[in-house]
């Protein structure tokens, strides 16, 4: 039942799933080392295993993570004290944000909280209706959230007062049920939704300005990833589509990449680095040539960090690797140590200290 469930959540969440097969002793190579670890595995009845699809923030030098039962917790990340602890209704799909001294963040029944980062203080509670599927973006104080129900909100930060939202109609119910973080340059939002669309918002009306479908297929054809800008482009990818590089003020698709994206790419150094579902790390130059490829793992890969110089790369195997940007070769190779383990969400990073939390509701912090 476990193992069904794990691969049911794969499959709705970053890619097709075969059935997991246990682990030995043998599978570990020289590991990471693990500074420490929180369980924070709320109770559950036997054969029901809850499954954390939410990820930490790091933030000079603190780590903050919900888990499952609706606790917020901030901790020192070089040592684990706990700093603060505070009790919400119910769990989180997604990371907080800190803006100025606002920690901000949203559970599954659509509740957005607003906490002082340093003390967990309440500052508002604003009740958007959906589950809130992304972490805030904040700009020129104005916040923009994505829920479950394909709405895009624009919040004053200080005071939660919504400003506008726009709706959007997805007729299709075969989504992966995850939501694009939005992207704003000048006075456009750039975001994606369960139609396989890419949408750019005015952010001060809130009006549709242009939309572009990436993904073409009938199912899970969701535009779920964040858009990155790259060379005064929008550079995007779907599980179901290819990665595409969109003219921002128009919406044409400039070219188009075959690769199923599991996550947003990262840039650094004028070199892109992305993951696809079928478990391989890829390198582009400025030109999006593919300069070198690995296959790292047999299904999807699921977050990727610049760290230490290198590449942090994290698998829904349950497996974390660290990378030689040279070569790709393996340096470190970690296993989370259960069969149930995967990770879901993203890596963070504070004070060369890694954090992320497992499938398992385990926060663990490398050095």
């Amino acid at each position: 039942m476990i193992k069904f469930f794990i691969c049911a959540v794969t499959i709705l969440i970053l890619s097709n799933c075969s059935l997991v097969t246990p682990r030995t002793q043998k599978d570990y190579s020289e590991p990471f080392r693990v500074s420490w670890s929180r369980n924070l595995d709320p109770k559950y009845d036997t054969g029901n295993l809850p499954i954390a699809l939410n990820w930490p923030l790091a933030y000079e030098g603190l780590v903050f993570i919900g888990d499952n039962n609706g606790y917020m917790r901030a901790y020192d990340i070089k040592n684990g004290r706990k700093l603060w602890v505070e009790k919400d209704l119910i769990g989180y799909h997604a990371a907080p944000t800190i803006y100025k001294e606002n920690l901000l963040y949203g559970d599954i029944e659509g509740r957005l909280y607003s906490r002082h980062y340093l003390t967990g203080k309440l500052n508002y509670v604003v009740d958007l209706g959906a589950s809130i599927e992304t972490e805030p973006v904040v700009e020129n104080g104005r916040m923009y959230v994505q829920t479950r129900n394909h709405k895009i909100f624009a919040l004053d930060y200080k005071t939660g007062k919504i400003l506008w939202a726009y709706k959007r109609s997805i007729a299709n119910l075969t989504t992966t049920q995850r939501a694009s973080r939005p992207l704003i340059v000048k006075n456009k939002l750039y975001v994606g939704f369960a139609d396989g669309t890419l949408a750019a918002i005015d952010i001060n009306e809130g009006v549709l300005a242009w939309e572009s479908k990436l993904a073409p297929t009938v199912k899970f054809n969701d535009v779920d990833a964040s858009p990155i800008w790259f060379n005064g482009n929008l550079l995007i990818g779907s599980l179901s589509g290819p990665l595409s590089l969109v003219n921002p003020q128009n919406g044409l698709v400039l070219r188009t990449l075959n690769f199923n994206v599991s996550r947003s790419p990262i840039v650094k150094d004028d070199v892109i680095y992305l993951l696809t579902t079928e478990g391989t790390l890829v390198e582009l130059d400025k030109n999006l040539q593919v300069l070198k490829t690995k296959r790292l793992a047999k299904r999807a890969l699921s977050s990727l960090v610049d760290w230490k110089g290198e590449l942090a790369v994290s698998s829904v195997d349950g497996y974390m690797y660290w990378i030689k940007k040279s070569d790709f070769e393996i340096l470190k190779k970690h296993w989370l140590g259960h069969v149930s383990s995967a990770v879901f969400g993203q890596m963070a990073i504070s004070d060369d200290k890694l954090a992320l939390m497992s499938s398992r509701q385990r926060l663990y912090i490398f050095e």
